[in-house]
C-alpha cells in the first residue's frame, strides 16, 4: 500500500541583510545572523551542541542522519529560512512585548491558539513533530545519554550592553544636535515642530535607558502681537515629557502550553481531527510537543551559563514559533505572545534598550544576542521533522494463532514519504481487517515497522487496534515477537507457509 504525505515549507527571502531589520534603524544587530547564513554548513557542524552530540557514541547512532548528504545539502536553504524566520519572529516578539493592547500576553497567546483550526497542513506538521520526538530524535533514548554541552553566554550579555552604549551615544549626539537647531530663531514653525518631536523622542529614549531627565529647551522667539495690543510678545515653550506611562503593561499570569509531553516518554499519537479519549491533535498540542523538545535541548542538554534560568522560557517559545513558521503552521504568531510574556514578566533581568525614535527594542536585543542557541535548536528540530529515514518503510502485522504458536496471520504494507500518524493509521487498519476476517482465534496482534535499513523503527501491540500500545527498545520488541519471528525477519524468510 502506498502512502504519500506532503511536507509544507515556507520559502523565505534570501536577499542580503543589512545591519538593520525591515528598515527600522532601532532593530540593529542583524550582522550576526547574516554571518551564520553566509556559511551554513560550517556554522552548523562546528556548533558545540552538534559536535557534542556527534561525539557521544549513543547519541551519534541516534542522530547520525544529521551528517547525511541529503541533510548537509539542505543546510544553506534551511538556515536561510530559519535565519529570516528568526528575525521576523524576534521583531514580532518585540512588538508584543511593547504592546499596550494586551495586558495579559500569555492569555492572548492562549486565545490565539484556541482559535486555530486543525487543517490538513496542520495535520501533516503534527505528524512530522511526532516523528521528530519519537523517531528521528528518539528523545526518550537521547535523554538517557546524559549529554551536557556548555555554552558561555557572557559574551551575549556584553554584546547587548555594547549595543546599548552605542545607541545611548548616538541618542546623546542627536539630542544635542536637535537642541542646537531649536535655538535658531529663523527655523520655520513646521520645521520647529518636527525637530522638537525628534528631540523629545531621543530624550525619552535616554531617560528610559537610565539617563537623568533634563528639561525641554526653553525656546524664545519673537512674534507679532494681535488684538488691541501692539509691539512684540514672548512665547515660551516648556513642555516636560513623562516616560512613566509608556510600555507599562500589567502581566497577570504566565502559563505554558499544556501537553502530555513533559515527561520524556513516547508521545501518544492522537487523531488530528476526531477526538480519541477526549484528546485532539490541535495546533496547541503540536506547539506543546515542539516546546518540550526545545526545552530539553535548552535546559537539560545545553548549559547556557550566564543567562538567568527564568529567561530560557522565552527562548523555548521563540524556537517553537520559528519551527512553526518555517513549517507553515498558523500557530507561529500565537507563540510570540508566550515568548513576549516570559520576557515581560522578567523585564527586571533585561537590559532596557530604546532606539532614537523612542522604540523599545529590549526584547529584540536580547533575542538577537541569543541567536546561536535559538537557531541551532530550531534547525535540529526542523531537520528531525523532515528526516524520513527513521520512519518505517515496511510494515508487518502479525496475528499469533492460539492453537498453533508457530503459525500466524500476516499483513504487509509499504510506506513512502509518510509520517508517524499515517503509519499508525495503517497499522490500526491492517489489525482491524485481520481481526475481523480471521478464521482462527488469535492470542495477540503485533505491528512492526522496519526502516529502509531493515532495522526496527517502530512497534505496537495491536491486540486492541483501537488502543495501540507502543513497544520501545530492541530487546523489548524482540521479546514480544519471539525468537522465531526475529530470525525470519532478519533473514527475510517470511514465506507463504509461515502464515495463514
Amino acid at each position: 500500500m502506498l502512502k504519500i504525505s506532503k511536507t509544507t515549507t515556507l520559502t523565505m527571502p534570501t536577499n542580503p541583510l543589512d545591519d538593520v531589520w525591515a528598515n527600522f534603524q532601532s532593530l540593529k544587530g542583524v550582522s550576526e545572523v547574516k554571518k551564520i547564513m553566509e556559511a551554513p554548513q560550517q556554522w552548523l557542524l562546528e556548533q558545540p551542541l552538534t559536535q557534542g552530540l556527534l561525539a557521544h557514541p549513543t547519541a551519534k547512532v541516534l542522530l547520525g542522519w544529521l551528517q547525511s548528504s541529503q541533510n548537509v545539502a539542505a543546510f544553506p536553504l534551511l538556515i536561510a529560512q530559519c535565519g529570516t524566520a528568526f528575525l521576523e519572529t524576534s521583531h514580532g516578539i518585540n512588538r508584543a512585548y511593547n504592546s499596550k493592547l494586551y495586558p495579559n500576553l500569555a492569555g492572548a497567546g492562549e486565545r490565539a491558539l484556541a482559535g486555530l483550526i486543525s487543517t490538513s497542513t496542520e495535520k501533516g506538521i503534527y505528524g512530522d513533530v511526532i516523528n521528530a520526538f519519537n523517531n528521528s530524535l528518539n528523545l526518550p533514548e537521547l535523554s538517557k545519554t546524559g549529554v551536557k554541552i556548555n555554552y558561555a553566554m557572557d559574551e551575549a550579555w556584553r554584546s547587548i550592553n555594547q549595543k546599548k552604549l552605542l545607541m545611548q551615544e548616538e541618542a546623546r549626539r542627536l539630542r544635542d544636535k536637535y537642541y542646537q537647531e531649536l535655538q535658531d530663531e529663523r527655523l520655520k514653525l513646521d520645521d520647529r515642530r518636527r525637530t522638537r518631536s525628534k528631540y523629545n523622542n531621543v530624550a525619552r529614549s535616554l531617560v528610559a535607558m537610565g539617563d537623568a531627565p533634563i528639561p525641554s529647551p526653553r525656546i524664545v522667539r519673537s512674534t507679532t502681537g494681535t488684538g488691541t495690543g501692539t509691539g512684540t510678545g514672548t512665547v515660551i515653550g516648556n513642555s516636560n515629557y513623562d516616560i512613566n506611562s509608556i510600555y507599562n503593561d500589567q502581566i497577570l499570569s504566565i502559563r505554558s502550553v499544556q501537553v502530555n509531553a513533559s515527561a520524556l516518554i513516547i508521545v501518544p499519537v492522537v487523531a488530528p481531527i476526531v477526538a480519541v479519549g477526549g484528546a485532539l491533535a490541535t495546533v496547541g498540542i503540536t506547539a506543546g510537543i515542539i516546546s518540550s523538545i526545545a526545552s530539553w535541548f535548552l535546559t537539560t542538554c545545553m548549559n547556557l551559563a550566564g543567562i538567568p534560568a527564568s529567561l530560557i522560557t522565552a527562548l523555548i517559545h521563540c524556537v517553537t514559533s520559528i519551527v512553526l513558521k518555517v513549517s507553515g503552521s498558523s500557530g507561529a504568531e500565537a507563540l510570540r505572545f508566550f515568548a513576549a510574556s516570559a520576557l515581560k514578566i522578567n523585564e527586571a533581568l533585561l537590559m532596557t534598550v530604546f532606539g532614537t525614535s523612542n522604540m523599545n527594542v529590549t526584547a529584540w536585543m536580547f533575542l538577537i544576542a541569543m541567536a546561536g542557541p535559538i537557531l541551532i535548536v530550531s534547525i535540529i528540530i526542523i531537520l528531525a521533522m523532515r528526516n524520513k529515514t527513521a520512519l518505517s518503510k515496511t510494515l508487518y502485522v502479525f496475528g499469533d494463532l492460539v492453537d498453533n504458536p508457530n503459525r500466524f496471520n500476516l499483513r504487509v504494507a509499504t510506506m513512502y514519504e509518510t509520517n508517524s500518524i499515517e503509519i499508525l493509521d495503517q497499522f490500526k487498519l491492517s489489525a482491524k481487517n485481520m481481526r475481523d476476517n480471521a478464521k482462527l482465534a488469535m492470542s495477540q496482534i503485533i505491528g512492526l515497522g522496519l526502516d529502509p535499513k531493515n532495522e526496527y523503527a517502530i512497534c505496537y501491540n495491536l491486540t486492541n487496534p483501537d488502543n495501540p500500545i507502543p513497544v520501545t527498545g530492541k530487546e523489548e520488541i524482540a521479546a514480544l515477537l519471539g525468537p522465531d519471528k526475529v530470525a525470519r525477519i532478519a533473514t527475510g524468510r517470511l514465506n507463504f507457509m509461515d502464515f495463514i
